[in-house]
């Protein structure tokens, strides 16, 4: 809901695989977010006592979600809270920073003041956006100036550029031409100091998709898992005439980044519609942000808040991991006399770094659709495992859309075992938190030298 995406669920799961496991020299994890003044109190007396483990710092902000490009007023607030929790943590050997955002830089000026050195996981965003919106003829140079209003994106770009000079250590995702796009969207030479980057794929906690799958495998109308009621329900609202359809779903924030909109359109304005329902999961549909309204407003306009049962769109709103996971396997294996197998995952990303969901679904056997680029081009299978496509135009997205559902349509479970078997393989939590584990150990290291390098100077 609001703007915590397949993030929050990433680090949650990070933080308890890079304590879990030994091999990582990862003692405790301290993971900061935004929260409640009242639990933020908590927080600081739990991380004083607490040396070891995974535990939680809550930071007090405003209280209704803002959106990213207009929450620079609130660097003050952060910087006070960030700077409180590292403070009662005691030690701190790294700092971790994940996004060019304001909570990053508020923290990047606090391990400035307390000589913490930083990790930063960069990635070309804004870049990937803007890029995206000139091909679509979104953003142009006579409207740059007022687009950069709203969005901040020149901004945004420099301080992603000053975060990573200043790093001790960048990460960076898989993409097809790293070093070209990051030197050319980015204006990082990565092969300048190649001891400074270390690509880390992120991962998924395959033991909660395949214990959704198993579940919804052997599941009949009576004995499926509780967490399946409330779609249940959902569908039923649907015509008896569309309840014979497959699903085509999509989870992610309601956000014009995440496409849900322009989604929707390409399923609604076309034959489409007569081949699938639409399921979207995610957003706060009771009080949606501002960014939220946006998108809600739009699809409004594409299907008519009155029409949607009619015409097979469903949004479902947020729902926790656990319970999107075993809608996704509910949209593979179909629901008797709701809705048919051979489902679809499509994710209308206007750019997508990695994909967490992306990857669940994969897991689950779903056949997907991606952008045609970032980290989904370097694991989906054109036209095997899934499609890829720029999903920023309709026409585009609609027709990769139409094949995916063809590919489905065969049933083929070797498919979806290669699908499964390849995220198993490459991009688990597990996998991720070991790939970790040597860049803050090298990082810890290179300070700890510095340190005594300036007592024998000194």
């Amino acid at each position: 809901m609001g703007d915590n995406g397949g993030i929050a669920t990433l680090l949650v799961r990070l933080g308890d695989a890079l304590v879990a496991d030994p091999s990582t020299g990862v003692q405790r994890v301290v993971t900061l977010s935004r929260g409640p003044r009242e639990r933020a109190v908590i927080d600081l007396g739990v991380i004083g006592m607490d040396r070891e483990g995974h535990v939680y710092g809550r930071v007090p902000l405003a209280d209704q979600p803002v959106p990213s490009a207009a929450a620079w007023s609130l660097r003050v607030p952060a910087r006070r809270g960030i700077r409180r929790i590292l403070r009662a943590a005691g030690r701190i050997d790294v700092l971790h920073l994940r996004m060019a955002d304001v909570g990053s830089l508020a923290a990047a000026d606090v391990a400035r003041e307390l000589g913490i050195p930083v990790v930063f996981t960069v990635a070309p965003d804004p870049h990937a956006v803007i890029q995206s919106m000139d091909l679509s003829g979104a953003l142009q140079r006579s409207d740059f100036g007022e687009v950069d209003m709203r969005e901040h994106f020149w901004f945004r770009a420099r301080l992603v550029q000053s975060l990573a000079s200043n790093a001790a250590h960048t990460v960076l995702f898989p993409r097809p031409k790293l070093e070209e796009d990051m030197r050319q969207l980015v204006g990082i030479d990565i092969s300048s100091h190649p001891e400074r980057h270390t690509i880390v794929a992120e991962g998924v906690d395959l033991d909660v998709v395949d214990r959704a799958v198993g579940e919804l495998r052997a599941c009949s109308t009576d004995d499926c898992p509780p967490e399946i009621e409330p779609l249940r329900a959902l569908l039923a609202e649907l015509p008896n005439e569309r309840r014979g359809l497959p699903l085509l779903v999509s989870v992610g924030r309601l956000h014009r980044v995440k496409g849900m909109a322009t989604l929707v359109e390409a399923w609604a304005r076309g034959p489409l519609a007569e081949r699938a329902n639409m399921l979207i999961i995610g957003g706060d549909l009771e009080k949606p942000s501002l960014d939220e309204r946006e998108q809600v407003e739009r699809i409004a306009q594409i299907v008519p808040d009155e029409d949607r049962a009619a015409r097979g769109l469903v949004l479902a709103g947020h729902r926790s991991n656990d319970v999107a996971a075993r809608w996704l396997a509910a949209v593979r294996f179909g629901m008797p006399g709701l809705a048919a197998s051979g489902g679809v995952y499509v994710c209308a990303s206007v750019k997508e770094e990695f994909g967490i969901a992306l990857l669940e679904a994969m897991a689950t056997g779903l056949t997907v659709v991606a952008p045609d680029g970032g980290g989904p081009a370097t694991y989906v299978t054109r036209g095997d495992t899934g499609v890829l496509t720029q999903t920023w135009d309709v026409a585009n997205l609609a027709q990769a859309i139409a094949e995916a559902l063809d590919i489905a349509a065969e049933r083929d479970d070797s498919r979806a075992q290669r699908a499964h078997d390849m995220v198993r393989d490459r991009f688990t939590i597990q996998g991720m938190a070991s790939a970790l584990g040597p860049v803050y150990r090298g990082v810890t290291r290179e300070e700890a030298e510095l340190i005594r390098a300036a007592g024998v100077l000194g």
